[in-house]
């Protein structure tokens, strides 16, 4: 008798990825993408999706625990958990929820994976908004790690059903050679139904008078739909070489920026001994991050401009 595979609570999500650049030169670009939105329960049986699929082997599709926060702890979940209780004093007692981009044929790079913490009883499919977010950012070409983690307060309501989280804080890890680190973060999720989005801006620290502090932005629009084997096998023929796709990305258009004059901006690290920025976010251990001073809303936002985000903590791991 051949064994069905689990119904699993996770989802697949599917959608668009849109970056803007609007100083000192303008450059945007999109494109469609397909991720996991995995329930931390399902690790141990994400293998069982069908043949194309592993965790901690090689395969067409593949999880390994060494791509995600403090691999040194064997169970992923209880490393977010341990974490976001150091945090904020409150241990997850609902799904824990990991948005990510699996390995593809071996390989991977994720800018960022989110971790969404949600209360007991909580059902992410239905658009519940979560508790804490943990946001683990990996930088190119040092592939050093940093963790910023948002404790929730009352989300805010906007138009449509939606219901948003914002966060303004200021920058403590080096991401990109093409921004400096005087810069800060006004990052807002929203949350209806099975639809997800996530939007980023990047702001000046200090902006000059008559221009707008806003440099940078990008945006994740995606929606939920049952993970499960068929849904795997489509995702696999729609994204085939999709953690290929994003490396290739970053290169191309680093390129394209170094080409329009965008400089470089020297890694904290590599800064001389006497720059107030040396080593910035370095020996952040459970540090608080300021909240920026201007919560600067994007075209198209959904919910009000206010922080809905009571305390973010930065680690580098």
């Amino acid at each position: 008798m051949t064994n069905r595979a689990p119904a699993l609570a996770s989802s697949w999500l599917t959608g668009t990825v849109r970056h803007r650049r609007h100083s000192p030169a303008s450059h945007e670009f999109a494109y469609r993408t397909g991720m996991l939105a995995l329930n931390l329960a399902d690790w141990s049986v994400f293998d069982r999706l069908g043949p194309l699929v592993s965790v901690e082997r090689p395969n067409v599709l593949s999880l390994r625990r060494r791509d995600y926060l403090d691999p040194h702890v064997p169970d992923l979940q209880q490393a977010v958990c341990d974490r976001v209780q150091a945090a904020t004093g409150w241990r997850p007692d609902g799904p824990v929820e990991l948005i990510t981009h699996p390995r593809h044929f071996g390989y991977v790079f994720n800018p960022v994976s989110f971790y969404f913490c949600y209360r007991q009883g909580d059902d992410p499919v239905t658009g519940a908004v979560p508790r804490v977010i943990l946001a683990q950012i990996t930088n190119t070409p040092w592939h050093e790690r940093h963790v910023y983690c948002l404790e929730v307060g009352t989300p805010q309501p906007g138009s449509g059903g939606w219901r948003s989280v914002k966060a303004g804080f200021d920058k403590r890890f080096h991401v990109s050679p093409f921004n400096p680190m005087d810069q800060s973060y006004q990052w807002t999720f929203s949350f209806r139904g099975p639809e997800l989005r996530i939007h980023m801006n990047v702001n000046n620290a200090a902006p000059q008078p008559g221009k707008k502090s806003r440099v940078f932005d990008a945006t994740l629009v995606v929606q939920r739909v049952p993970l499960n084997r068929k849904t795997v096998n489509r995702s696999l023929l729609r994204f085939p070489v999709e953690s290929f796709k994003v490396i290739a990305g970053i290169y191309w258009h680093a390129l394209r920026l170094k080409l329009k004059g965008v400089p470089f901006h020297t890694h904290p690290d590599k800064l001389p001994d006497d720059h107030p920025g040396r080593g910035l976010g370095r020996e952040d251990r459970g540090r608080e991050a300021g909240h920026a001073s201007e919560a600067e809303a994007s075209p198209g936002s959904v919910g009000s401009t206010s922080d809905s985000v009571t305390r973010i903590t930065s680690w580098r791991t």
